[in-house]
C-alpha cells in the first residue's frame, strides 16, 4: 500500500496524515487550498482522496470544509473530530 501522506507536490504546510492532523491544520489549509488554481484544486483532491488513514466520510466532510464558506461544515469537521480512531 502506498502513502502518500507526504507528497512532494504538495506544499508541506498542506500536508496532513489523519484526520485529526487536518482538523488540527484546517485553517492554514484552507487559507493556502483557497490560494490554488483550478488544476492545484483538483490535485489536492486527489490527494486528500488517496489518503488511507481515514474512512470516506471523514475525506468528504474534509472536501466540504474546503469548498464551502457555511459554518456548518466547520462544526460538522471538528464534530467528526470525536469519532476518529486515535
Amino acid at each position: 500500500m502506498t502513502d502518500f501522506s507526504d507528497c512532494e507536490f504538495i506544499s508541506q504546510n498542506m500536508n496532513f496524515y489523519t484526520y485529526e492532523d487536518f482538523v488540527n491544520a484546517r485553517n492554514g489549509i484552507k487559507r493556502l487550498y483557497n490560494g490554488l488554481s483550478r488544476n492545484g484544486k483538483l490535485f489536492y483532491k486527489w490527494y486528500v482522496y488517496a489518503n488511507t488513514h481515514m474512512e470516506l466520510y471523514f475525506k468528504n466532510a474534509i472536501w466540504d470544509y474546503l469548498n464551502f464558506p457555511d459554518e456548518q461544515y466547520v462544526e460538522r469537521l471538528i464534530e467528526l473530530k470525536s469519532k476518529c480512531k486515535k
